[in-house]
């Protein structure tokens, strides 16, 4: 009897199971509706009508504007001004950027700069100097570096 049911048992789980990985990964991609695909490409076409209309609005005369029925349109200097201004303001958040990090930065003799107790230091400096500097290639053993010997590597 306990055969039985553990024959009907196995069949029920070889019946729910896919024929192949292909077809399982298949079964599943078809149950996801793909709306990013969408939003991604009405986002697109928006984009790509807007550049146009503001082509059009930039390069065509007032008079084939307004005998198209466009008759309240912005200057023609923030045809030019507007995108200088996104130029100027996207140069001045990069700026600015770099500016902060420099700023938060801390000095090469800060306190914040230095080692704990489970640092691994090279032991005598002199030779670590020679064999981290000179060695082209060579791989070091692992350690921490302290900050004045990668200076001297990179500086001199």
């Amino acid at each position: 009897m306990s055969s039985m049911r553990h024959e009907q048992e196995s069949v029920g789980i070889l019946e729910s199971r896919p024929s192949s990985p292909s077809s399982a990964a298949g079964a599943s991609m078809m149950a996801k509706t793909p709306t990013f695909e969408y939003y991604g490409f009405v986002v697109y076409l928006v984009s790509l009508t807007t550049f146009a209309v503001y082509l059009l609005w930039a390069y065509l005369p007032d008079p084939v504007l307004e005998a198209a029925g466009i008759t309240y349109y912005p200057e023609r200097y923030w045809a030019l001004a507007m995108p200088a201004w996104w130029m100027s303001a996207v140069a001045a958040i990069f700026l600015f950027n770099m500016a902060a990090n420099m700023y938060h930065t801390p000095l090469l003799n800060s306190i914040n700069n230095i080692t704990d107790s489970q640092s691994l230091l090279p032991s005598e400096m002199n030779c670590a100097d020679r064999f981290f500097c000179d060695e082209v290639g060579g791989i070091p053993p692992i350690g921490d570096l302290p900050i004045s010997l990668v200076n001297m590597c990179l500086y001199q």
